[in-house]
């Protein structure tokens, strides 16, 4: 029965470790694993080793060998793509759709890697690259939410504009923090403080709308924050919040799917 007791035991401990073992595995990396650092180092598009890899800002690269990730850990903002890696042409074109790209299909210009999502895109990027870049770093760098701070909401309870020297990417998309330690947290937690339903109205939501939101009309709930159109909105939601956020978070994966 003692032999019996510890074999059990054995297979407990292996057991909660496997577990925990795939899920680092499971983990998805960034840029659909391919390297980072291989586009301006190869001129190529190179798929990482899962063996090798590093983490940065809360996402995890694949590098293709020991000097690739050297390289990349002494200056990531160096080999990232621009716009968060977004298509170039669709943020840069006559829409401003911030579509993703495919790793596969890219550019390198005067040292700083450009994405797009289909070949398409690259042949019409080609043709006047100077303009496209020169649109979509002008739309990419107007912060998100009307540049308030999405940590403050919870830190400070109040809407906060964020300062540009605190500029942080998360997800393609750029925020404007109100200080180092709100731009730390945000790193850290994204999830936890970026508004819910991409920033939208969350009374909006719940009634199956994409409607926009006040940046300074804002609840907090459990630890996430909501913003709405306007009092109005969010008196609604303070009279019956679970039932909005049950019916919100009902809507939004439809509802996400028409985001450009």
């Amino acid at each position: 029965m003692l032999a019996m007791s510890r074999h059990v035991l054995v297979l407990m401990a292996l057991a909660a470790i496997v577990p925990s073992a795939r899920a680092e595995q499971a983990a998805e990396p960034a840029l659909n694993g391919y390297c980072p650092a291989s586009f301006l180092l190869t001129g190529k598009a190179v798929k990482g080793d899962p063996a090798i890899r590093s983490e940065y800002q809360g996402s995890v690269y694949y590098l293709a060998d020991s000097e690739a990730k050297k390289q990349f850990d002494a200056d990531p903002e160096k080999f990232l793509p621009q716009f968060g890696g977004l298509c170039t042409v669709a943020l840069g074109g006559s829409y401003g759709n911030r579509f993703p790209s495919d790793p596969a299909v890219f550019r390198v210009v005067d040292g700083k890697l450009y994405l797009f999502s289909v070949e398409r895109a690259v042949k019409s990027f080609d043709l006047k690259p100077a303009d496209y870049i020169a649109t979509a770093n002008e739309r990419f760098a107007k912060p998100m939410i009307g540049g308030y701070c999405p940590v403050s909401y919870q830190l400070s309870g109040q809407a906060v504009k964020g300062d540009v020297k605190f500029k942080q990417t998360i997800r393609a998309e750029v925020y404007h923090l109100a200080s180092a330690e709100a731009k730390a947290a945000l790193l850290k937690e994204p999830d936890k403080y970026l508004p819910q339903y991409a920033a939208l109205c969350a009374d909006g939501v719940a009634k199956g709308k994409r409607y926009p939101a006040d940046p300074t009309i804002f609840a907090v709930v459990d630890g996430r924050t909501y913003l709405f159109y306007d009092a109005k909105a969010k008196n609604n939601f303070e009279a019956s919040p679970a039932e909005i956020i049950k019916n919100a978070d009902a809507n939004w994966p439809e509802l996400k799917k028409a985001k450009t």
